[in-house]
C-alpha cells in the first residue's frame, strides 16, 4: 500500500497542490491512461486497457446474450520515466509563515512537474511513429476554422473514431482560431463567458480544444496534433520511496487518478525544511493512426 500523508499541514499542502497539477495535465485526456497511486518501482509494467469499437447490435431472438463480444485488449507501458522537483526554506521561515510560503513553493514546484511530465509525453508524437502531418505545414496566421475542418476530414478518411476526438494546439494556433469569423460568431450569449473573457473554446468541430505553449523543440516543427486516446497509452504509479521522511505519501486525484509523490524531510546541518515532489510515469505509441500531427513551415 501506498504511504500516506499523516501531518495536517502537509496533507493541506498536498491538496492544494493537486488542483494545478490536475489542471496542467489536462490535456492527457486525448489518451488511454491507467493512473492509480498503487505502489510500483521504476521499469515496472502498467497494463493500459485499450477498448475497441463494440459490434453491431442484433435484434431480439430470445437471448440477450449474442453478439456480445467487444474487443478489450491492452497495452504494456513500462514506467521508465521518474521526474522530480524539490522545493525549500529554512526551518524558521517554515515556523514563522505557517507553511504559507511552503504551499506556494510546492503549487508552483507541482505545476512545473506537470507541465514537464507532459512535454516528455509530447516528444513522442513524432514522423517516425505517426507519419507525414494531418494537413500541409502553415503558420499560425493560416491556422482558421476551415483549416480545422480539414483535420476532420483528413481524421476520418483514416477512419478515427469520431467520438473522443481531442485537438491540441500551441498557443499562437489557439488564438488566431479564436479569432475567426465562424468560431468567434459561435460565442453567443450562453457561452461568450468562457470564450471572450477567458479565451477558452471547449468544443469545436466535434474536438475537445486544448491550448499549450510546451510542445517540445526536438526538430519536428509541431505546433499540434489530433488525437484519439486508441493513439498513445500513458501510465502512472506511485514510487514508494527507500529511505525514511518526516511525512511521505501518494497524492491523488480521484476523478482521475493522476498521482504525484509528496515527501517532506529536514536537513538539520543547514536547517532546511525540503519538500520533494515527484512523478513515476511511462508512454508507448499505440495506434498510428490515432494521432495525427499538425506542423509548421
Amino acid at each position: 500500500m501506498p504511504n500516506t500523508l499523516t501531518n495536517v499541514q502537509d496533507i493541506k499542502v498536498a491538496q492544494n497542490a493537486l488542483l494545478p497539477f490536475r489542471g496542467a495535465l489536462l490535456p492527457m485526456r486525448a489518451f488511454s491512461t491507467n493512473f492509480s497511486p498503487e505502489p510500483a518501482d521504476k521499469l515496472d509494467t502498467v497494463r493500459v486497457p485499450f477498448v475497441g469499437a463494440p459490434t453491431q447490435s442484433s435484434d431480439f431472438a430470445g437471448n440477450y446474450t449474442a453478439n456480445a463480444d467487444s474487443t478489450v485488449s491492452v497495452i504494456p507501458v513500462q514506467l521508465t520515466r521518474h521526474k522530480f522537483k524539490t522545493v525549500h526554506l529554512t526551518a524558521r521561515e517554515a515556523a514563522e509563515t505557517g507553511f504559507n510560503v511552503l504551499d506556494t513553493l510546492v503549487s508552483a514546484a507541482v505545476k512545473q512537474l506537470a507541465q514537464d511530465v507532459l512535454q516528455d509525453i509530447f516528444s513522442e508524437i513524432t514522423a517516425a511513429h505517426y507519419g507525414a502531418p494531418v494537413i500541409a505545414a502553415l503558420t499560425a496566421a493560416d491556422f482558421d476554422y476551415k483549416k480545422l475542418l480539414a483535420i476532420r476530414e483528413a481524421c476520418s478518411a483514416v477512419k478515427m473514431p469520431v467520438t473522443d476526438r481531442a485537438l491540441i494546439l500551441d498557443g499562437a494556433y489557439f488564438t488566431n482560431l479564436l479569432g475567426d469569423d465562424v468560431v468567434a460568431k459561435g460565442f453567443v450569449p450562453q457561452v461568450a463567458q468562457p470564450g471572450i473573457v477567458e479565451a477558452q473554446i471547449r468544443r469545436l468541430a466535434g474536438f475537445d480544444l486544448h491550448e499549450t505553449v510546451i510542445l517540445p523543440e526536438n526538430g519536428e516543427k509541431l505546433v499540434g496534433f489530433a488525437a484519439h486516446p486508441s493513439g498513445l497509452a500513458v501510465a502512472m504509479r506511485y514510487l514508494v520511496p527507500a529511505a525514511n521522511y518526516d511525512e511521505a505519501g501518494a497524492v491523488t486525484d480521484p476523478e482521475t487518478g493522476l498521482t504525484f509523490g509528496y515527501l517532506r524531510y529536514t536537513e538539520t546541518q543547514s536547517n532546511r525544511v525540503f519538500v520533494t515532489v515527484e512523478c513515476l510515469y511511462g508512454f508507448k505509441v499505440a495506434l498510428a493512426d490515432g494521432i495525427k500531427r499538425i506542423v509548421k513551415p
